[in-house]
């Protein structure tokens, strides 16, 4: 379908966080993004055409949810996740996963508590705990080959620990892990027996690969779900960051009602942003096609990756990717510290990417680039990441 081709953004027609502030900051016009997590494509289709629907009537005032809503969310669930929900009595809105990560840690733990997280894992989730006054426990992935593995052991000791909540990425950025039903029972488990909570960051749930399922932790079981708090948007999913529109999930009605308080408390319970609603409708109703070919462009290209690393760069390790549009790349051979690794890919070959540093223990040596872009800038990409190769080794 016409409508449901994946297409590019020229960067030069927005303002974006991804491009344009990069291209301020640094002043370099050849410079190529591939750090964000943001795409390089337009939103599908049926999400504009519906936005747009709503700007032609001219009404932009309070939103009142309908059935509608809380039926797409039910049915996105459990087409994703095989996760069957009653949405309109478990699902509470908010402005952004980290804006509701946040007011979750506020309203569930006090400060000075434990948060565990599994690292290396997007900057955020160390910032947000850190700025709540809460105490950071990471505990860190292993690499098995190219594959990032859970540390059960150390895990264990961790949420023995006094943990409070275990703070979850699933699927995982910046490893690109979608973890396992086997795994997430096991760590399922563990927060049961220790009494800890579960907030699950899921919001790349819908980008997984072929033939790799997604399994919500909250799913598993009822003594599991009443101690998790699931963070959902379609913000990464369809590019629809901006709308600053997400919702939670939570079966335990304590906490979903805590939650709901908290929004009250700051005048947000209004029924959230107006286009990130009918952004959210349309998205989980309409472009299951559109993600599709999204998926099999991000394998083709992670794959891609892989090979020109494999072939040109074989001491730098991509890592294996289940999920999510980033490669995860270690780049430690080269002996360079790995607090400066991507300011001098920046400088020297004005490409953008995240420091894995930044991301935690595990992440030192390793950069993230995003592939949710076109062919043409990943080709260029992984060129001007191998003349840095070659300049450095």
């Amino acid at each position: 379908m016409e409508n449901l081709k994946i297409v590019d953004v020229n960067p030069s027609d927005l303002s974006r966080l991804k491009w344009e502030y990069e291209l301020e900051r640094t002043g370099f016009p050849d410079l190529l993004c591939m750090g964000t997590a943001d795409m390089d494509f337009k939103a599908p289709q049926p999400v504009l055409y519906a936005l747009k629907k709503v700007i032609d009537k001219g009404h932009l005032g309070y939103p009142y949810i309908t059935d509608n809503y809380y039926d797409a969310i039910h049915e996105w669930l459990i087409k994703t996740g095989s996760w069957n929900i009653d949405a309109r009595n478990c699902v509470a809105n908010g402005l952004g996963i980290y804006m509701s990560a946040s007011a979750l840690l506020d309203i569930l733990t006090e400060p000075g508590d434990r948060i565990a997280i599994l690292s290396p894992v997007h900057f955020c989730f160390k910032k947000i705990i850190s700025m709540n006054n809460r105490a950071v426990v990471e505990c860190p992935l292993i690499q098995i080959g190219r594959r990032f593995e859970i540390d059960y052991c150390y895990l264990e000791a961790c949420l023995k620990s006094n943990v409070k909540v275990l703070f979850l990425c699933n699927p995982h950025n910046p490893v690109g892990r979608a973890w396992t039903k086997k795994e997430l029972e096991t760590i399922g488990e563990l927060c049961v027996q220790n009494n800890v909570l579960i907030m699950s960051d899921d919001v790349y749930n819908g980008l997984i690969f072929p033939k790799v399922e997604y399994t919500p932790i909250a799913s598993l079981s009822r003594d599991i779900s009443q101690r998790t708090i699931t963070l959902y948007s379609p913000s990464k999913c369809y590019n629809t960051s901006g709308l600053k529109h997400s919702f939670i999930v939570a079966e335990n009605l304590q906490i979903l009602m805590k939650y709901q308080e908290f929004l009250e408390k700051l005048n947000l319970d209004y029924g959230g942003n107006t286009m990130g609603v009918v952004a959210t409708i349309a998205a989980y109703n309409e472009c299951d096609e559109w993600l599709s070919l999204l998926m099999e462009k991000i394998q083709k290209s992670h794959q891609y990756v892989t090979e020109y690393f494999a072939v040109n760069m074989p001491e730098a390790i991509v890592a294996d990717a289940e999920a999510t549009y980033f490669a995860w790349i270690n780049m430690s051979a080269l002996g360079i510290n790995p607090k400066k690794i991507s300011y001098l890919i920046e400088q020297e070959e004005h490409l953008v990417v995240e420091n894995g540093v930044e991301q935690g223990k595990g992440g030192s040596g390793f950069i993230r680039m995003n592939l949710a872009t076109s062919e043409k800038n990943i080709q260029e990409g992984v060129r001007r990441l191998k003349h840095f190769w070659d300049h450095h080794l």
